[in-house]
């Protein structure tokens, strides 16, 4: 019954936002920092996240949002890591870069107290691995190695807070974590940018 009476009152919020004197909005973000998806082969580089958000709620006090992301994490090719798998541990490395793509869509929930707000995200996301094709030469012998893509949907969750510089724009600092329990492509960082509402 509880449970019932809770979601009333969360889906009226949102699809009346004028109830309870609640604030709609919509807006987006950009945000950079430590990149992810490196393994033994490729080096994580940087990270660079936007995203479209609706929230419902009032500047002071708690709200409820949503967001769709879309996340590019270049990689680079681990050189050393490279000549060791499939070389005598000495040599050059061609190519092997490649770029990891995380869309998903979060569920936000936070507080806001005066120009500072505290928010916690969990959502769904799909991971695409691309890493391009490497030309080995190590001990008088060339090896092209080619990686296959590797995808994966799994949960991304996160913490946030907002500093609100102006009626519609915030600095944010984030920090995230997703992707698959084997490690192959899981992501974690902190990353930094600007939010703003329409």
């Amino acid at each position: 019954m509880r449970r019932n009476v809770l979601l009333a009152a969360v889906l009226s919020i949102v699809f009346n936002p004028g109830s309870a004197g609640a604030q709609y909005g919509q807006g987006g973000f950009v945000l950079a920092g430590q990149g992810a998806g490196g393994n033994g082969l490729v080096d994580a580089r940087f990270s660079v996240e936007m995203g479209y958000t609706i929230e419902v709620g009032e500047r002071n006090g708690a709200y409820l949002g949503g967001r769709s992301t879309l996340g590019i994490h270049p990689l680079r090719a681990n050189q050393q890591g490279l000549l060791d798998l499939h070389g005598n541990g000495t040599g050059t490395v061609k190519g092997g870069g490649g770029t990891l793509y995380d869309t998903g869509a979060d569920i936000e929930i936070g507080y806001g107290m005066g120009v500072v707000r505290a928010y916690g995200f969990v959502g769904i996301h799909y991971l695409q691995q691309f890493v391009n094709p490497a030309t080995i030469e190590s001990g008088g012998e060339e090896v092209e190695v080619i990686t296959r893509r590797r995808d994966t949907i799994t949960n991304g969750r996160g913490l946030g807070v907002h500093l609100r510089l102006t009626d519609t724009g915030a600095l944010v600092a984030e920090h995230y974590r997703g992707g698959g329990d084997d490690g192959v492509m899981r992501i974690s960082g902190t990353r930094f940018g600007l939010r703003w509402i329409l």
